[in-house]
C-alpha cells in the first residue's frame, strides 16, 4: 500500500546519490548551488524545488551539457510530485535519445518508469524497466545501480510481482554489503521487509525490521527509519493487536511531519489508525481517521488506500446504526473495487504480454545463434577433409536436439507462468484477475441469463487468530474443495482475495443459483474441522444477483448488486443466502443453527 508513495520518495533519494558529482572547474558556482538546492528540495519539500527550477530555466544558455541533463531529469522528477506525469513522460522521451551516458540513461528511464506507470501505461513502463536493467553491466556507480533496481522493485510491486521484486531487493542490499551504514543495504532492507508484509510472510517480515533499522540508523537516513516502522506499526493492526498499533501509530504521525513528510504516509497511517479505533470501540476516534484517510486518499489518487478508508467507514456508520450512510460508502467502496479489479487486470495481461514478449525474442535469438552455427558447421564440411564429416554433423544435429529441447521447455514455463497468472496459488482456483476477465465473456452473452454468487467466510479473522495462520490456509482449501464438489461443468468458482469468494454461473436462473448456493452453503457448514488439529464451526454468507433481473445489465452491476446482497447476509445475522432485490426489501431468512459447543 505504502510502495507507491515510497517511487517518489526513492526517486529524490536516488536523484541525489545519482548527480552529487565533483563540479569540473569551468562549471559556474552558482549553477551547481541552484542544482544541489533542487536535489535538497525534492528529497523532503518538493514543492520548494519548483521556483528553483523556474531560475535554472533563465540560466539554462549557460548550462554545461552534464548542468543541463541534471536539470532535465530534475525537471522529470519534479513534474512527478505536481502529478503532471504526462509532461514527465514527453519531456524524458524528447531528451532521453541525446543521452549518452549509461548513469544518466538509467535515471531518465526510472522517470518514464515512474510517470508511465501513474499514467497507466503498464506496458511502456516495462519496457523501460527492461531497457534499464540491460544498463546494469554499464553502470560503475552504486547510486546509478539503485536507481535502476529501484525501480524494478518499485514497478513489479505494482504490478504484484512480489517474487521479482524480492530478487531486485536483494540485490540491492548486497550492493555495498561492506561499507558500514551503506544507503544500499538501507534502501534494499526497507523493500524487503515491505515485500515480506506484503507476501503474507509476517514473520519474517518482523524478524527482519530491526535489521533493517538498524541499517537505516548507521546511514542516518531517519526517513527510511520511519517507513519501517510504519510498516512495523500497521502489522500490528493487521494482525489484530489494535491498541499497540495505536500507541506505534500516533507517535509515527507526529514524527512525519517533523520531517515535513507527512502529506506522503498518513494517508496510509490514519486508515490503519481508524481500523485500530473501531476495533477498539471508538468509533468516534475511527470516523475521524478514516475520513481524513479517504479525502486525502482521494485528493492524491491513491486507489487502494480510499478502497479500504470507504470500507472501513461503512463498518463505522453500520455500528453507529447509520444504515443509510454505510450504504453510501459500501456503493463509492464496490465502484472502487471495480476499478481496482479493472486496473489489476489491466496490468496482469500488459506484464504476461512483455514477459513472453521478452522470452521469444531470446528465443528467436538463440535459434539464429544456433542457426548460424550449423551454417558455419556446413561450411566447414565443404572445405574440409572427408574424415570429419560424421563427426561434425553428429555436432550439428546435438546442437539442433538440444536447442529443441531449450525451446520445448520455454514453452513448459510459458505455460506454467500463464497457469500462475490465472490460479490462486493457496486454493488453485481462479484468482480475482482471471475470473473477472472470464466473468466478463460470460456476461456478454445477453440473451442468457448469468448470476453471480459472492460469499464470505463469516468470522474467519477468529480462526487466524486463534488457531493460526496454517490453521486459516486449511480452511480455505477445505471451503474450495467443499464448493468446488457442488458446481457443474462450465461454472467458474473463484478466489477475489483473504476469504472471499465468487461463482460464475452461465445460463442461470436466480432459482437455480439460489440453490446451488444453498447447496454450497449447507457444504461449508458440514465440513469437519478435526483434520486441522481443532474443532471448531464454519459457516459462509451469500449474496444472489442475475444479470437482466432488477434492471441488472453488466457484470459491473451484477457485482455491486451481489454485494449487497451479500451484505444484507452478514448484517442480517450471517450464515444465509440473500438474493439482490433492487427495492431494498428483502425477506428475512434464517440461519443454519449452530452447536453450542463449535462456537468461538
Amino acid at each position: 500500500m505504502l510502495q507507491g508513495h515510497l517511487g517518489r520518495q526513492f526517486a529524490a533519494c536516488i536523484l541525489c546519490l545519482a548527480f552529487i558529482r565533483s563540479a569540473a572547474a569551468e562549471e559556474r558556482p552558482d549553477v551547481e548551488a541552484l542544482l544541489n538546492q533542487v536535489s535538497s528540495a525534492l528529497r523532503s519539500r518538493p514543492e520548494k524545488a519548483i521556483p528553483v527550477l523556474a531560475e535554472l530555466q533563465n540560466l539554462r544558455p549557460s548550462l554545461s551539457k552534464a548542468q543541463n541533463e541534471r536539470f532535465l531529469v530534475q525537471s522529470a522528477s519534479s513534474l512527478g510530485f505536481q502529478g503532471k506525469n504526462a509532461e514527465r513522460v514527453a519531456l524524458v522521451n524528447g531528451f532521453i535519445g541525446q543521452v549518452d551516458t549509461a548513469g544518466r540513461k538509467a535515471s531518465l528511464l526510472y522517470e518514464l518508469i515512474d510517470g508511465n506507470r501513474a499514467l497507466g501505461r503498464h506496458e511502456e513502463a516495462l519496457l523501460a524497466m527492461n531497457q534499464s536493467i540491460l544498463l546494469l553491466p554499464k553502470l560503475e556507480l552504486t547510486g546509478d545501480k539503485i536507481t535502476v533496481l529501484q525501480g524494478a522493485v518499485s514497478l513489479l510491486y505494482a504490478f504484484h510481482a512480489y517474487d521479482e521484486a524480492m530478487d531486485y531487493a536483494e540485490r540491492i542490499s548486497a550492493l555495498d554489503t561492506d561499507t558500514p551504514g551503506a544507503y544500499a543495504r538501507c534502501v534494499g532492507l526497507t523493500d524487503q521487509v515491505d515485500l515480506l508484509f506484503k507476501r503474507g510472510h509476517g514473520a519474517a517480515a518482523r524478524a527482519l525490521t530491526p535489521d533493517a533499522i538498524a541499517a537505516c540508523d548507521a546511514n542516518k537516513n531517519t526517513l527510511f527509519t520511519l517507513i519501517i516502522k510504519t510498516y512495523a506499526a500497521t502489522d500490528l493492526v493487521d494482525s489484530g493487536q489494535a491498541q499497540r498499533g495505536i500507541d506505534a501509530i500516533l507517535p509515527l504521525l507526529k514524527e512525519y511531519a517533523q520531517i515535513g513528510q507527512s502529506a506522503s504516509f498518513n494517508t496510509s497511517l490514519q486508515e490503519a489508525l481508524a481500523r485500530a479505533y473501531l476495533t477498539t470501540g471508538n468509533t468516534s476516534l475511527a470516523q475521524h481517521y478514516a475520513t481524513l484517510a479517504y479525502e486525502q486518499a482521494r485528493g492524491d489518487a491513491q486507489w487502494e488506500v480510499q478502497l479500504e478508508a470507504s470500507k472501513t467507514l461503512a463498518t463505522i456508520h453500520r455500528a453507529q446504526g447509520q444504515l443509510a450512510g454505510a450504504m453510501d460508502y459500501y456503493d463509492i467502496h464496490m465502484g472502487l473495487q471495480k476499478k481496482v479489479m479493472r486496473d489489476q487486470s489491466q496490468m496482469n495481461l500488459a506484464y504476461q504480454r512483455v514477459k513472453f514478449e521478452s522470452q521469444d525474442k531470446a528465443n528467436q535469438l538463440a535459434l539464429l545463434e544456433q542457426q548460424n552455427k550449423v551454417l558455419n558447421i556446413e561450411k566447414q564440411l565443404q572445405h574440409g577433409k572427408n574424415q570429419n564429416l560424421i563427426l561434425l554433423v553428429t555436432l550439428g544435429s546435438v546442437l539442433m536436439v538440444i536447442l529443441g529441447a531449450g525451446l520445448l521447455k520455454t514453452l513448459k514455463q510459458k505455460n506454467i507462468f500463464r497457469r500462475s497468472a490465472q490460479i490462486d496459488g493457496l486454493t488453485q482456483i481462479s484468482n480475482r484477475a482471471h475470473f473477472t476477465a472470464t466473468a466478463h465473456e460470460v456476461f456478454q452473452h445477453k440473451a442468457c441469463h448469468a448470476s453471480l454468487v459472492l460469499f464470505d467466510m463469516d468470522f474467519f479473522k477468529r480462526v487466524n487468530d486463534t488457531y493460526g495462520h496454517g490453521t486459516g490456509d486449511w480452511v480455505l482449501k477445505a471451503v474450495t474443495q467443499a464448493v468446488s464438489a457442488q458446481l457443474r461443468a462450465g461454472e467458474l468458482l473463484g478466489r477475489l482475495g483473504g476469504e472471499e469468494f465468487a461463482l460464475c454461473l452461465h445460463n442461470t436462473a436466480t432459482t437455480n443459483a439460489m440453490a446451488l448456493a444453498e447447496r454450497c452453503r449447507a457444504a461449508i457448514a458440514s465440513i469437519d474441522s478435526r483434520p486441522s488439529g481443532y474443532q471448531f464451526a464454519l459457516t459462509a454468507s451469500f449474496g444472489v444477483a442475475t444479470q437482466g433481473m432488477n434492471e441488472l445489465t453488466n457484470f459491473e452491476e451484477t457485482l455491486v448488486a451481489a454485494d449487497k446482497a451479500l451484505y444484507v447476509s452478514k448484517n442480517g445475522g450471517r450464515n444465509r443466502v440473500t438474493v439482490y432485490h433492487a427495492s431494498g426489501d428483502y425477506p428475512e431468512s434464517q440461519p443454519a443453527p449452530i452447536k453450542e459447543h463449535d462456537k468461538f
